[in-house]
């Protein structure tokens, strides 16, 4: 979901930008007419939107397959703000990540489409389906998984469509091959966090969830942290064997896009900035600035409440 610039043909560039504009036009009308009826929309969708940005970011090393990848946030935030809402908070996550190497200014159409259109309304679609016929929990934690998988089979078929128009299918089969098995592992631990959190803000009955409850285990809490904890140590492990391997567990991403591309350089700004102030001054700026908004938000949104 992070394709860097350079890697792209300008017409799918301008192409996925136009398909994602007519979303995000849309996703801000819906915005702007929710927050008229419900002025605490806003700060919920500063809070989710600083979820998704971190959650999206977050390289996480994978067991096995020598890489890292990220879950992508978009099925939670589809399902407590709505799926239109979230092109918008995605639109912004990847703009800001662009300055720090994940991603590039002219691919956030393309990206944005993947993570923000494709992840946000597949996982909302499951989750509507399945909340009827199964436990609140179980249908949010397939949608979590569902957007997670299907934002990189949207990034994979991109990527063919660009690099490979003769043979789109096969690449795109190939494409999917290489994302899916790192992919995968982190899939099952989105599905637990977004099956988690969404049963515990129904738990708390902050009328974000409106969904009929369905039957399910009393002790859901204990199951889904050890769950949770397992799937983190089962990652752990493997990226320390990785690193003990001489793994260097490159970004996912990258590594598709270099198979892909070999004849491209990704060198947009935020790979300018990164080798000049290094990663972690980069993700120190971003987490200063997405937490200034959230603040900013935040604190509007307890003031208001003391106010009524």
């Amino acid at each position: 979901m992070h394709i860097s610039d350079g890697i792209l043909e300008p017409k799918w560039i301008l192409l996925w930008y136009i398909l994602t504009v007519i979303f995000i036009a849309e996703g801000l009308r819906v915005i702007n007419k929710r927050i008229k009826i419900d002025p605490a929309y806003l700060p919920r969708i500063s809070l989710i939107g600083a979820v998704v940005f971190v959650i999206s970011v977050w390289h996480i090393p994978v067991p096995v397959t020598g890489s890292s990848s990220h879950p992508v946030g978009t099925p939670l935030a589809a399902i407590i703000i709505g799926p239109l809402a979230s092109v918008v908070i995605s639109g912004i996550a990847l703009f800001l990540q662009a300055f720090i190497a994940h991603g590039g200014l002219t691919t956030i159409g393309a990206n944005t489409f993947s993570m923000g259109i494709v992840g946000a309304f597949s996982g909302y679609f499951v989750f509507r389906l399945l909340k009827s016929y199964t436990s609140l929990w179980f249908s949010a934690g397939m949608a979590g998984l569902t957007g997670s998988i299907m934002t990189y089979i949207a990034t994979a078929l991109q990527l063919a469509l660009s690099l490979n128009p003769d043979n789109v299918m096969y690449y795109w089969k190939l494409y999917s091959v290489g994302f899916i098995p790192t992919q995968l592992p982190l899939a099952f631990a989105e599905f637990a966090l977004t099956g988690y959190v969404i049963r515990y803000l129904f738990e708390l009955k902050t009328g974000i969830i409106e969904t009929p409850q369905c039957p399910y285990s009393d002790n859901f809490t204990k199951k889904a942290l050890i769950g949770m904890l397992f799937i983190l140590s089962v990652i752990t492990a493997g990226a320390y064997a990785g690193y003990l391997g001489g793994g260097d567990n490159t970004g996912i991403d990258e590594v598709i896009e270099t198979l892909a591309a070999p004849d491209s350089v990704a060198d947009g700004v935020g790979v300018k900035l990164m080798e000049r102030f290094g990663e972690p001054v980069g993700f120190a700026f971003a987490g200063i600035l997405g937490g200034l908004v959230t603040g900013y938000f935040w604190g509007g949104f307890t003031g208001q409440r003391r106010d009524n």
